[in-house]
């Protein structure tokens, strides 16, 4: 008797099975998800249209700006290029935290145990993000490709737009090979620390080149043939077709855990919660190589500065960051044509230094996470406050002091310029505590419906939480970049703005964390 052997099952039928299901159970019906697509495309667009026109308006700025506060040793090119490799790196690292290649919790439990074809089963999760790629890349290089040309034309915007989407994609693609190879474990910090040179390197090269008198000779580049954008777009898709052939050899553990990362990872970004999607996207930290007693360690105050200590010394990412944060604001008041510009190098100081707060503040943002391992030490809430500012307060001077000192150098006011940064230190160490330590979006109040969805009422005010304190407390040093450099008045100033600020975020902490809560 002839038995009749059962096919395996096809990972397309079953994705197609499973759509087909989806869509006979959703309570959703086609005019609703076109309205909603084209409310997301007119919101793009708008953002588009925006930071298009900002861009030229830059750019105008830029050629009526006089002279600039500090020397400009750095081509626009090379800073193009550096900004390009660290947004580059940073795709990498996000694809590297979430797999690439995932399958949900749901997905992990209906699909993975099924006879069928692994590799077909995944091939939908691969062209998903491959598509999610390029279209980011897509919506952030429109308005650099639209706003770096007087006159763009047909041919440089389509142009700019396939090596975005090719860089895009490779990316993807390369990620996703390493990943089916089983060598995609240290991908993320090779990433990081490749963001970390192409910050640091036109940092340290634009100083040395302001302190010898001369601007950094890099050759010329001239316009990419057409040929370049079809060759990216080849090995592109030379990467995403090696990376589908390996998807079969994709084990479940590592595609549950990638899933449950793009999971957490996405719900807090939809809830606005950077706090959160910091958690979700952090690495591990590194094991101590041997056990350390603290024998210096006599009170509980300094207990928790040691453990602060030995938190953002275990780190992976938090001392990377802080290099980062000192060299942001040189690179953008070196480049030409930004230098000239008061409120971009205002804007550098501001991202670079909140960097540092961020990179600062991972103690405390872990203890608001476990707030009972706070109420083992015999202090107060206000004394533990007071306490966690003492790591923050010396990163952030360190950084900020170093920062001021750098872009000194080949103006004759070296020393001001350090005393200036230094003088802003309280602020950004505050603004490390306050955005740490910052409550949780309030889900059991109204909700408002965005773009995004519905989110809390009020959940902007939480989100800008200590970036307040970091921008307000700056305020001086903008003043010293558009009279011509710091003065001792401003000086004096900014640090006593500075630190009233912060007593005033030390005070409100302290008072609102109380031992009971």
């Amino acid at each position: 008797m002839a038995t009749e052997v059962a096919a395996p099952l096809d990972g397309a039928a079953v994705r197609r099975w499973t759509r087909s299901a989806t869509a006979a159970r959703a309570r959703t019906t086609l005019g609703e998800r076109l309205s909603e697509a084209w409310g997301g495309f007119v919101t793009a667009g708008i953002g588009v249209a925006v930071a298009g026109g900002s861009l030229a308006s830059l750019r105008e700025r830029i050629a009526l700006a006089g002279a600039p506060v500090t020397g400009t040793t750095l081509p626009a090119s090379l800073t193009s290029a550096a900004l390009t490799l660290v947004a580059l790196a940073g795709v990498v690292v996000v694809l590297a935290r979430l797999g690439p290649v995932s399958a949900t919790p749901a997905a992990a439990a209906w699909w993975l145990p099924l006879p069928a074809d692994r590799r077909s089963l995944l091939r939908g999760e691969l062209v998903r993000l491959t598509v999610a790629a390029g279209a980011v890349a897509v919506l952030l290089a429109l308005p650099l490709v639209l706003g770096a040309a007087a006159a763009p034309t047909a041919a440089s915007v389509l142009g700019g737009l396939g090596a975005a989407v090719a860089l895009a994609v490779a990316a993807v693609g390369g990620t996703a090979l390493l990943q089916t190879g089983r060598r995609g474990r240290g991908v993320a910090g090779v990433a990081g620390a490749v963001a970390g040179a192409a910050a640091v390197v036109p940092a340290v090269a634009g100083t040395l080149a302001a302190a010898g008198g001369g601007p950094v000779g890099v050759p010329v580049a001239g316009t990419l043939p057409g040929w370049a954008p079809a060759v990216a777009a080849v090995a592109a898709a030379a990467l995403l077709v090696q990376a589908d052939r390996g998807l079969g050899r994709l084990d479940a553990g590592r595609l549950l855990a990638g899933g449950a990362t793009a999971r957490d990872a996405g719900g807090s970004l939809l809830s606005l919660d950077t706090r959160q999607l910091g958690r979700a996207l952090a690495g591990r930290d590194r094991p101590p190589r041997r056990s350390r007693r603290f024998s210096r360690v006599r009170r509980p105050w300094q207990a928790v500065v040691a453990a602060d200590l030995a938190v953002l010394a275990r780190g992976r990412w938090q001392l990377g960051q802080l290099a980062v944060a000192a060299a942001v604001p040189v690179v953008v008041a070196r480049t030409e044509g930004l230098g000239a510009l008061p409120p971009a190098v205002w804007a550098g100081c501001l991202v670079g230094w909140g960097l540092a707060a961020t990179a600062a503040g991972r103690a405390a943002r872990e203890a608001h996470g476990a707030p009972e391992l706070d109420r083992l030490f015999a202090l107060s809430a206000a004394a533990v406050v007071r306490s966690r500012a003492v790591v923050p307060l010396v990163a952030t001077a360190l950084v900020c002091t170093l920062s001021g000192l750098l872009l000194g150098v080949g103006t004759g006011l070296l020393g001001s310029w350090a005393l200036l940064g230094l003088a802003a230190v309280p602020a950004w160490a505050a603004a490390a505590l306050r955005g740490a330590l910052r409550p949780d979006p309030d889900w059991s109040g109204p909700v408002v419906s965005t773009p995004m969805g519905v989110l809390p009422a009020g959940v902007g005010a939480t989100l800008v939480q200590g970036v307040d304190v970091g921008v307000v407390g700056s305020l001086p040093l903008l003043a010293a970049l558009g009279t011509g450099g710091p003065t001792p008045l401003l000086v004096a100033v900014q640090g006593v703005w500075a630190l009233l600020l912060a007593v005033a975020v030390l005070v409100q902490l302290g008072r609102r964390r109380s031992p009971g809560s």
